[in-house]
């Protein structure tokens, strides 16, 4: 699905001006959620989400365990909004942990820095690891009753297109 561009500039916006997401993992068989910190980028013609995790949060040793995750990403709340019409995209992958010697390590540094410059120091700890999701879907709800299903390369795309000025 080719989204036209006031919708991908929404989906744009959601993606790069959000600094959080609600990250959602199995935890010994059943559904968990956490908050974590992400970046976009696209550095090899598609796009990966970037998050920088502890290896003593649950959600790591989730991830470690059962790499299928879903990363979802929503609008902040406004008064004139029903909850039900905020977008959001929920984005469902793959989970894959970057080693420091992987040849996109540096690029997917340096996307994560780039949008949490505070997040230097951590990089020095040794239970702190780079993990790329690789988008398999995504359903983008951009207001109430407009809702689709996009594919991995629909989503780079969308994100790539230029934002609505």
């Amino acid at each position: 699905m080719h989204l036209d561009p006031p919708l991908a500039g929404l989906l744009h916006a959601l993606l790069a001006g959000r600094a959080v997401a609600a990250l959602a993992t199995l935890h010994d068989g059943r559904p968990f959620s956490s908050m974590v910190p992400f970046a976009v980028t696209t550095t090899g013609g598609r796009l990966r989400l970037v998050v920088h995790v502890s290896g003593l949060a649950a959600h790591t040793r989730d991830m470690r365990s059962v790499p299928e995750v879903c990363l979802m990403v929503m609008a902040p709340e406004m008064d004139d909004v029903p909850p039900q019409a905020l977008p959001r995209v929920s984005i469902s992958g793959r989970a894959m942990f970057i080693p420091a010697d992987h040849p996109e390590h540096a690029a997917l540094k340096a996307a994560y820095l780039q949008k949490f410059p505070e997040a230097a120091d951590l990089f020095q700890l040794g239970d702190f690891s780079i993990v790329a999701i690789e988008p398999e879907s995504a359903r983008f709800v951009a207001g109430f009753a407009r809702a689709m299903t996009l594919s991995p390369e629909s989503l780079t795309s969308a994100f790539q297109a230029p934002p609505m000025s």
